[in-house]
């Protein structure tokens, strides 16, 4: 069978272009279809090209490659589309943390909620919209596989203003079946992945779920028993997130003891902890009991800069041949998109935790709520698993994080600063409303160029 046509727009992104490269190689049902790379930085465009012309060209397959800074030229006759921008985004992400902070909300992750995560959609939803729109005209069956923060804001915003067309949104931390592995290794029931065989899988039960960066452990059992408190006592050890809070600020230890706290008090265990102890307000400094209390710090720009540097050094290297494609083709794996378009184009019965509209799997959240669940997919659809209840309080937090996204949303495609302001206070760090004006104001003036014109009128 011939494969798709996969279009990547924000192909040189630190992350995102080699994995989807490894994965349109090294997949027998996508290596003999086409690779379209786009990204408006020719000399990043120049370096990933020519890394996929050496994997192409290494492993000996038929698929064909196109490269444009113009995703208008490459985009008909796509049966994918995966979106990777944006626009200096840990630069923005700096400012985001800087500013809302010095007004009282600390951002630890500036991406997805909060006064950074508001400013974000505000900058990128308009971004998509425009791609969107060329998709309506040059590629109307197309599914859009959106990876951009914040993910739950993109794909509300797909949803609710392009709903003829095909789309999802995910994130590359519940990727299975690495996510379930994990908490199969952290209940104890195997110590690493390759001893988990499909008859262990067939009697564990995992329900996982919720937003975007804000998805948790509802319940996990072993033939019947829980293993939830195991899963608990090993936070006090390490956490999912632990690579990513180490390369962030540090404070690996804080992280656990924060996961921990959440998981023992709140009942439930965070599954995306450096983000989620970004959403909830008790991690804030504004705790009178300072002994007890924790603190989360402001997200570290240096070190995600050091880290995207590395990473485009290292697609350098790669692309001029100092480090042997071999050598990138052995120790690259897939990516979350790419295995998601290979069981859709291939037919393969596998599950995938992916954000869409809930249609039903939660009974106690509206059928449109922009949810993070479990998914079955195929050509035609994404549908999430029957997944029950959300439990108290978990389902007020959800929505609140909902409300926020859907405004922040709304914000972007109206220019409504009346709207923005309701989006800044439905955020859960948000304590006081003159100080979320203060921000606001104060993040649109300096962000001006970022942003449509139509705020400033």
């Amino acid at each position: 069978m011939k494969g798709p046509k996969v279009v990547l727009i924000g192909a040189g992104s630190a992350f995102f272009g080699r994995q989807t490269i490894w994965s349109m190689v090294m997949k027998d049902a996508l290596n003999n279809g086409t690779l379209a790379l786009v990204d408006p930085d020719k000399k990043k465009l120049d370096w990933i090209s020519k890394i996929a012309k050496r994997c192409i060209a290494e492993k000996k397959v038929p698929l064909k490659l196109e490269v444009d800074t113009d995703r208008k030229k490459v985009l008909k006759g796509a049966d994918f589309v995966i979106l990777a921008f944006a626009n200096e985004g840990v630069k923005m992400r700096g400012i985001d943390a800087d500013i809302s902070t010095k007004h009282g909300m600390i951002m630890c992750s500036a991406d997805t909620v909060g006064p950074g995560g508001t400013m974000r959609t505000l900058r990128e939803v308009p971004r998509q919209n425009e791609i969107m729109k060329d998709v309506v005209r040059l590629c109307p069956d197309a599914w859009v596989i959106n990876w951009v923060n914040p993910t739950a804001a993109m794909g509300i915003a797909m949803m609710r203003h392009f709903p003829q067309v095909k789309s999802l949104a995910i994130c590359d931390g519940p990727h299975n079946p690495r996510f379930d592995n994990y908490l199969m290794i952290r209940a104890g029931l195997v110590k690493t992945a390759d001893e988990i065989t499909d008859a262990l899988r067939s009697r564990v039960r995992i329900r996982s779920g919720g937003i975007n960066h804000f998805n948790w452990l509802i319940e996990m059992s072993y033939n019947g028993k829980d293993l939830t408190p195991k899963i608990k006592e090993e936070l006090r050890k390490a956490t999912q997130s632990e690579h990513i809070a180490s390369s962030e600020d540090g404070k690996v230890e804080r992280t656990n003891r924060i996961a921990y706290q959440i998981a023992e008090h709140i009942g439930y265990v965070p599954m995306c902890v450096w983000h989620t102890q970004e959403y909830l307000p008790y991690f804030q400094g504004h705790d009178v009991n300072k002994k007890d209390a924790l603190t989360i710090k402001k997200w570290n720009i240096e070190i995600r800069r050091k880290w995207m540097n590395d990473c485009w050094t290292d697609m350098q290297n790669i692309a001029s041949g100092k480090r042997p494609v071999a050598d990138f083709l052995e120790k690259t794996g897939a990516d979350h998109a790419s295995d998601i378009i290979e069981a859709m184009w291939a037919g393969l019965p596998k599950q995938f935790y992916i954000n869409s509209c809930n249609r039903g799997a939660v009974e106690n959240m509206t059928d449109d709520a922009y949810l993070e669940l479990p998914c079955v997919v195929d050509m035609n659809d994404v549908r999430p698993l029957p997944f029950g209840k959300i439990p108290r309080p978990l389902h007020g937090y959800i929505q609140r994080v909902l409300d926020e996204h859907e405004l922040a949303v709304e914000a972007a495609v109206t220019c409504d600063r009346k709207k923005l302001l309701q989006a800044f206070l439905a955020s859960m760090v948000t304590v006081s409303i003159p100080d979320a004006i203060d921000t606001m104001e104060e993040l649109l003036k300096t962000e001006r160029k970022y942003l449509p014109a139509a705020w400033f009128k």
